[in-house]
């Protein structure tokens, strides 16, 4: 598959920023969005620490983990809801093992590592599959606050790792949720960062919790873990203490399953928790994009709730941007 690797965003990002200077753009870093002063339907103003300035069309892309924003635009009368999202763990194998389930041999000439894509649907009714798939990667701390703990997955141009790694999720709606049959914005907002909140306190660090898939399969927890690419330590941890008992249960089957289908997947480890492979909540949209109620604002993006990666994120962007070019 196409890769442009993690390693080449760090030339290729500030190339994008050259271009769209170039074209008139202007770059304002560490400068928060703090408020928006909102008249007649429409935003006047966006007010950061520093100052504020005017607007005439305001294009937010927050990311699906700023949850100061959405907390502020939500304050200021913009209309979120729940939607279903996914929880689950990064599974990680030396990468050898998946290319030899994957080719039938440790390499081919000409390609660099083997990846996968697996889905199966629980008898709980919960879809379990495998997102972002990293070969040749690594798992690395993305977490989205202080004091809040996840992880993510990487891969370099090049594909070299000796390990490969991918999110496990299962599906979740939001009337799934232990005790929260009616969440709303703010509940699930609050859902999300205790979970967070609860990994970083097991051990008071960005330390992240482990287990042997095998082990995880027989309700037990491993006593030792192997060598992993996270920087920081993996410990052993039961994750029926952490994940909901329905997102247990369709990941106990799907990693089953998965361990049908790739032979020795079971040999892998486990390492938490993966929780952001989309945003829990969607802005209330209009048939222009536009946040309904408001004529010149619009939420893009993952943040938005109607993207789910850097492809749709962009897609999304893009409408946005042709819609309003259209006026």
């Amino acid at each position: 598959r196409p890769h442009i690797g993690s390693d080449n965003l760090r030339r290729i990002v500030p190339e994008l920023r050259r271009q769209f200077q170039v074209l008139g753009g202007r770059m304002i870093f560490d400068s928060e969005v703090t408020d928006i002063k909102i008249s007649n339907g429409r935003c006047t103003e966006v007010i950061t620490a520093q100052q504020s300035y005017p607007c005439d069309i305001l294009l937010m892309a927050p990311g699906h983990s700023s949850y100061l924003t959405y907390r502020m635009l939500h304050r200021n009368g913009i209309a979120f809801r729940p939607k279903p999202f996914a929880i689950g763990v990064r599974v990680e194998h030396p990468q050898q093992l998946i290319n030899f389930s994957q080719w039938g041999r440790g390499h081919l000439p000409g390609l660099k590592a083997a990846d996968y894509k697996l889905t199966h649907t629980a008898s709980n009714g919960l879809p379990v599959y495998s997102f972002c798939m990293c070969p040749g990667g690594k798992v690395v701390p993305s977490a989205p606050a202080e004091m809040q703990n996840i992880v993510n997955g990487v891969s370099d141009y090049a594909r070299n790792s000796p390990f490969a790694n991918a999110a496990i999720v299962a599906g979740l709606q939001p009337d799934q949720l232990p005790g929260n049959k009616n969440v709303d914005f703010a509940g699930m907002l609050a859902w999300m960062e205790k979970l967070e909140q609860r990994v970083f306190d097991l051990t008071k660090s960005y330390a992240a919790p482990g287990n042997r898939i095998a082990d995880f399969l027989l309700d037990k927890t491993a006593a030792t873990l192997p060598a992993t690419s996270y920087p920081f330590e993996v410990f052993p941890c039961d994750f029926r203490q952490l994940l909901p008992a329905a997102t247990i249960a369709a990941l106990k089957e799907g990693l089953s399953n998965f361990s049908r289908k790739i032979k020795g997947f079971e040999t892998g480890v486990m390492i938490g928790l993966e929780t952001k492979t989309s945003a829990p909540v969607q802005v209330v949209r209009d048939e222009q994009r536009r946040c309904k109620g408001f004529d010149n604002i619009y939420i893009l993006g993952e943040g938005s709730g109607y993207a789910g990666g850097i492809t749709s994120s962009a897609v999304d962007g893009v409408k946005a941007a042709i819609t309003i070019a259209g006026k």
